[in-house]
């Protein structure tokens, strides 16, 4: 991992702080800063780039297909990016890898990101391509950071609608409660590895919106987690969200779910794209992947 944080800060050598541009070119500054890091992974059978159109807004889909086989399901994965950067591109490794580990096709959602969109439009748009997916197989929903958020969300809200539910959730190292100041975001959340509070902040503000939205799917730790399905969540322990995954798995459990989670020792927030270097990403891939092909078999 310090290897790898020592070639991140080479490649972002004389560009600005990613993490205090304005939005925009925030996006175009992270796909820069990944391109490196995307060069090696699994290569897939087939690709497919769609869209469709949710409340007037475009939502860019990607298919991967690991194998010529058809694949029993399909893993539904929501990006991470604090709900203002990040894209199907960013985490394009993360999809491969997915895919290739679970023999399951794999669909990455280019969710309408704030503040342009602030909540519920990411919330909405994942609800549209997620009823869509469910009227064609079995599906697990995934989501590494604020994707983690909108995959437990969409959960929740089949739930509560009497939809057909996901398999399974894939949760790493997600956002899902107001912001903490103390604990793992005390100890972690300096910007010495990443991920700072200061970002959090900003984050937060520019998804809820002004006012900020009073909807408590910002906050799904504050909702019911009764009925949910079978859950894998994945921790870095580097990671000032360390405290919410520990916290959601308690919630899982305490509500009568099925839940399992890993502490990856050593790592930091959003570890998992960099699998060029890290073998605890691969590792945890690995392992999600597994868990997903359980889900659907």
């Amino acid at each position: 991992m310090a290897a790898a944080i020592a070639r991140m800060r080479e490649l972002s050598a004389g560009l600005p702080d990613r993490y205090s541009l304005p939005f925009p070119q925030a996006r175009a500054q992270l796909l820069l800063e990944r391109r490196w890091w995307l060069k090696e992974g699994p290569v897939m059978h087939a690709t497919e780039d769609s869209a469709c159109t949710v409340d007037g807004r475009r939502v860019g889909l990607r298919l991967h297909r690991p194998r010529a086989a058809p694949a029993p399901g399909v893993i539904l994965y929501l990006h991470g990016g604090g709900w203002c950067v990040g894209s199907i591109d960013t985490h394009d490794g993360v999809l491969r890898h997915l895919a290739a580990a679970s023999g399951l096709d794999i669909v990455g959602v280019d969710y309408s990101l704030a503040p342009e969109h602030p909540h519920p439009a990411a919330a909405d748009d994942v609800a549209a391509v997620a009823d869509r997916v469910a009227q064609e197989r079995p599906f697990v929903l995934a989501g590494d950071s604020a994707g983690a958020h909108l995959a437990l969300v969409e959960a929740m809200r089949r739930r509560d609608a009497g939809l057909r539910q996901a398999a399974g959730l894939v949760l790493f190292y997600g956002t899902y409660g107001p912001l903490r100041e103390d604990g793992s975001a005390a100890a972690y959340g300096s910007g010495e590895f990443g991920l700072s509070l200061d970002v959090m902040r900003r984050y937060l503000a520019a998804f809820l919106g002004d006012p900020p939205t009073r909807d408590l799917r910002a906050y799904p730790l504050l909702c019911d987690f009764h009925g949910l399905p079978h859950a894998y969540l994945a921790a870095a322990q580097l990671d000032p969200l360390l405290d919410e995954t520990i916290a959601a798995a308690h919630r899982f459990a305490a509500a009568g779910n099925r839940v399992s989670m890993d502490i990856h020792e050593g790592v930091i927030h959003g570890f998992i794209s960099y699998t060029r270097m890290v073998g605890k990403a691969c590792d945890a891939l690995t392992r999600a992947g597994r868990f997903a092909a359980e889900r659907v078999r």
